[in-house]
């Protein structure tokens, strides 16, 4: 993973990039790059002087310094200097002089780039053009994505962000039991599991206890408060969580109605005459003037952002369905084997098919492998046929080898595949690399041994002017030893350091394990990538025919109502 910060530079330009390009910080300038200036210290210095001279700000700001720091063992001093000239190219576009230097003196490898603040064309200032606006439109901000995004190209970890906090006032409430937020989560997502769209889910929220403000032409749609239990204020929707907007609200009651009907007919398929009855909310009076109900809520959960998988997972172990998909469940191909009639064991497959198939048409039952009879073949993609270019989106997802719509799922909705190996190539990657540099710290050390041994053979007053004279030898036999001393403990076996044989012979095998997995986990990054490109157009196709259907249903009720009533006058 790559670590970035910049910051500014306003007093001594030249004192910062004398800093970076140090002899014993870049192996003697081996690792230092610049552009539109030279690379020392002071030339550098004098050509930024001479564009910003030119200049037509009248900022403090000289330069500024990118610091890119990268995880020990995780890249080679000529990959982070590839990378850091891959993100110059990319966040200053060729319009600023910079100076790379790449250096190697801790045990993470990092790059430290300084540009002048002055644009080599226009004259403006970097501080003017790129760091003002919005805090997305922000340098920092635009420096980590570009950061990130070179990361994963090159195959290194990326730092995830972390989800926003809550303050010491709500974590107290929430250890005391008292928290507003929670009990709204957890009547919000008891309401929404009983709920069979949007404008019911709002009915029912008065019905149970819950007070709202929804005004969708508004920058803040939805607003919630308990009533009757001493909360004052409204709470803003988006600061439960990302799952309680009014849009995926939305979108997680038409996903649970669904999974409520996948589930009903899985139950009815492995055991008709026993077909489970959907839910009912358990529904107390309330003690408020008004004759409201109150509909019992589950559990509060102490996270947001968990509206369905929480109540989707505890609704199916109590109809006896006794495996569910987790959140990184591994997908099983589906089998004609007949199923244990006691419990009834679902795959990730069977529990995503109903979500994408026709609600009017029943799952197609699996083929008959024993049948002598000539069977029409199955279109696994029946249900996107309708949508605009579908040859030609499913002849590119089948040329990577996405071969249904129930495959694609798994990737639309997150579904970690067994072909998935990114933190086991990341890990090994790191097992080998550091087995590599203890065997290349061993072989430094012997390679200077014999001149440390007649070094320390010496008397006292003779070892300074050995030690001046042979210091490179003396220096490199010493941090040799002292790598390995702090490092050789990992491997031992029995209380033994093992031998530098052994040693190699792990390292190729770790090298020879990655080797294997390496084919299946780029052919997975291939089906990863392009279902990525068209999730969202599929997505969309799906929801608008559903909508459509629903539609459909509502102009069919309407029309039988108006005919009941033409029949009883």
């Amino acid at each position: 993973m790559a670590y970035t910060s910049i910051h500014s530079i306003k007093a001594t330009d030249w004192a910062a990039l004398d800093y970076i390009t140090r002899s014993d910080k870049t192996i003697n300038g081996l690792y230092v790059q610049s552009y539109a200036c030279q690379a020392d210290s002071r030339g550098a210095a004098a050509d930024f002087r001479a564009v910003r001279a030119n200049g037509t700000g009248r900022t403090q700001i000289l330069a500024h310094h990118i610091v890119q720091s990268f995880a020990p063992n995780e890249v080679t001093p000529e990959q982070a200097l590839q990378i850091g000239e891959e993100l110059c190219d990319r966040f200053l576009q060729g319009n600023y002089q910079y100076v790379l230097a790449v250096h190697t003196d801790k045990s993470h490898t990092h790059c430290h780039i300084i540009f002048n603040n002055t644009n080599l064309y226009n004259g403006l200032s970097f501080t003017y053009e790129h760091n003002q606006g919005k805090v997305k439109d922000r340098s920092w901000a635009q420096l980590r994505a570009i950061s990130d995004e070179l990361c994963k190209e090159h195959g290194i970890s990326v730092i995830e962000p972390k989800a926003k906090g809550v303050s010491h006032f709500e974590r107290d409430m929430q250890i005391q039991g008292k928290s507003w937020k929670d009990k709204l989560r957890a009547k919000i997502a008891e309401v929404a599991f009983y709920s069979k769209n949007f404008a019911d889910f709002l009915h029912n929220c008065s019905a149970s206890g819950i007070e709202y403000v929804y005004k969708p032409q508004n920058k803040v749609k939805l607003k919630f408060r308990l009533s009757g239990e001493g909360q004052q204020k409204f709470t803003r929707a988006d600061t439960l969580g990302e799952d309680y907007t009014a849009e995926r609200i939305a979108e997680q009651i038409e996903q649970i109605q669904k999974a409520k009907s996948a589930m009903e007919r899985l139950a009815e398929k492995e055991n008709p005459e026993k077909a489970v009855a959907p839910p009912q909310p358990t529904v107390t009076p309330k003690t408020e003037p008004k004759q409201t109900q109150a509909i019992t809520a589950p559990t509060p959960p102490s996270e947001p952002g968990h509206l369905i998988s929480d109540l989707i997972r505890s609704k199916m172990r109590e109809k006896g369905i006794s495996q569910v998909p987790t959140s990184t469940p591994t997908i099983t191909p589906p089998t004609t084997t007949k199923p244990d009639t006691e419990s009834n064991v679902i795959t990730v497959e069977e529990f995503l098919a109903p979500l994408y198939a026709n609600a009017e048409t029943p799952p197609p039952a699996p083929e008959q492998t024993d049948s002598k009879a000539s069977e029409k073949k199955i279109d696994e993609w029946a249900t996107i046929r309708g949508m605009r270019d579908s040859d030609k989106i499913i002849a590119e997802l089948e040329a990577v080898g996405i071969m249904s719509l129930s495959e694609f799922g798994g990737f639309m909705h997150n579904i970690h595949s067994p072909e998935d190996h990114t933190d086991e190539v990341v890990e090994l990657k790191a097992q080998y690399t550091a087995i590599d540099k203890l065997l290349a710290m061993m072989k430094q050390r012997s390679d200077n041994s014999a001149t440390y041994k007649e070094y320390q053979e010496r008397s006292a007053f003779t070892q300074k002017h050995f030690r001046k004279k042979n210091a490179a030898a003396i220096d490199a036999y010493e941090e040799a030893d002292k790598y390995i001393t702090e490092h050789i403990k990992a491997y031992y076996v029995d209380g033994k350091a093992p031998k530098r044989s052994e040693l190699a012979a792990l390292s190729k095998q770790l090298k020879d394990k990655r080797k294997a997995i390496m084919p299946e986990h780029k052919a997975y990054l291939l089906k990863h990538d392009m279902a990525f490109r068209y999730t969202r157009q599929v997505r969309q196709y799906l929801n608008e025919q559903y909508m459509k259907r629903e539609r459909e249903k509502s102009r069919q009720r309407t029309q039988a109502k108006h005919r009941n009533k033409n029949t009883l006058e």
